[in-house]
Formats: structure tokens, C-alpha cells, sequence
């Protein structure tokens, strides 16, 4: 039980990520606005020119770790199925019934759709 509570918070850290990403990207592009709309002909401009560069490292930043955890993190759902699935292939290596059971089942199929033929063969008739 405690795996899936530790799945679902580390799925809800993808999730803040991707929100991360969209606020620094906007912010990203509000910033560039800002610098590019200052002129440089008095000091006060060059402060908030400096101001504003230092913000935009911040947020470049900001962006990085964001798309790190983004790509490398995997969603709720992702994370569900890579349990689930593992989990199920760990019991199968594990269990000579299970490993046995591909075959019986192609057996059975393959009975089965002979039966449905004949069958056809027969009403055919």
C-alpha cells in the first residue's frame, strides 16, 4: 500500500513541474519584454536592465529544471503501469505454471477456432 501512496507523489511532482514550466516560460517571455523595452541613455535604465538579466538567468534556470523533471519524471498513470506491468512480469519469470500457461492458452485458441470451422463445415452442409 505504501507504494502506491509514494507513486501518486512522485506522479504529483511531475505535475508540478509541468505547472513550474508554464509559469517560468511566461515569465521568461514577460521578462524579455521588459529588457527589451528599456533604452539605455541613463542609469536608472542600466539597473533595471541589470535587474531584469538577472532574473532572466533565474528563470532560464528555472526552465531547465523544470523540463529535466517534465521528461524524466513519469505521470500517475505512467507510473501505475510501470508497477503494475513489472510487477506482473516479475510473477510470470518467477512462476513455472505462468510460463507455461502462453502455450496452453495458443493450444486452447487454436482448439477452439478448429471447433468454430468444423462447425461452419458442418451447417454448410
Amino acid at each position: 500500500m505504501i507504494e502506491i501512496y509514494w507513486l501518486q507523489v512522485i506522479g504529483n511532482i511531475s505535475i508540478l513541474c509541468s505547472i513550474a514550466l508554464v509559469f517560468t516560460i511566461s515569465a521568461l517571455a514577460i521578462l524579455t519584454v521588459g529588457y527589451c523595452s528599456f533604452t539605455v541613455y541613463d542609469d536608472d535604465d542600466r539597473v533595471k536592465q541589470a535587474a531584469i538579466i538577472k532574473w532572466l538567468r533565474r528563470s532560464a534556470v528555472g526552465i531547465a529544471i523544470s523540463v529535466v523533471g517534465v521528461v524524466f519524471i513519469p505521470s500517475n498513470k505512467e507510473l501505475m503501469v510501470i508497477y503494475g506491468i513489472g510487477g506482473t512480469i516479475d510473477y510470470i519469470k518467477s512462476n513455472d505454471k505462468a510460463k507455461q500457461l502462453p502455450d496452453k492458452c495458443v493450444d486452447a485458441l487454436t482448439r477452439y477456432v478448429d471447433s468454430i470451422e468444423k462447425e461452419n463445415k458442418d451447417n454448410n452442409n
